[in-house]
């Protein structure tokens, strides 16, 4: 049974505790993801996905079911990081080895990876998170639409744009030979 189908049984049931327990288990991982590369500092990260699952436990409920609970729950984090960066708007150090550390599920080692989280950070919000949403997450673009409460063509527009921007920073690194097959 996939995980979707685990959470909408419980929740169909009407036992919330289960439903939830059962998202946190499928999606964890996935959110604290979206969350640290929104925030860009894993201490932030982790207080972000702790307020987006009190909402996401508080809200369960009422939840209309009109979206998958993965796409629902990734709302909830996206706006909380959102919520995090208005409070706490500071200049992004060019320091990312939290993004990368080697205790970190996404260490890798490569440079390159390294100046894509360089290039993101100078990206306006709308524009990196959909592209870490799409590029990283693999998130279509109907399911990002619907976490960012946006139109399609707006998410179309904003990863086109930040996929743009990210070439001309390795252009300008001249590192566009192995970043090319990648975007």
């Amino acid at each position: 049974m996939s995980s979707e189908s685990t959470i909408r049984t419980a929740f169909d049931r009407g036992d919330f505790r289960l439903a939830f327990e059962a998202m946190a288990e499928a999606y964890a991982s996935d959110f604290f993801r979206t969350a640290l590369r929104i925030v860009l500092d894993h201490d932030a990260a982790n207080d972000v996905v702790q307020e987006a699952s009190i909402k996401m436990w508080q809200k369960l409920p009422l939840f209309r079911g009109d979206s998958m609970f993965k796409t629902w729950g990734y709302r909830i984090v996206v706006n909380e990081a959102l919520t995090h960066l208005r409070k706490n708007r500071r200049f992004v150090s060019g320091d990312f080895s939290d993004l990368i550390a080697p205790s970190s599920p996404l260490y890798n080692g490569d440079d390159i990876l390294e100046e894509l989280y360089r290039a993101m950070a100078t990206l306006p919000d709308k524009q990196r998170i959909t592209f870490q949403l799409r590029y990283f997450d693999d998130n279509a673009y109907a399911d990002i639409a619907a976490t960012l409460n946006r139109s399609e063509g707006a998410c179309k527009a904003n990863y086109h744009h930040a996929v743009n921007k990210i070439k001309k920073h390795f252009k300008e690194l001249n590192l566009t030979g192995p970043f090319a097959s990648i975007l």
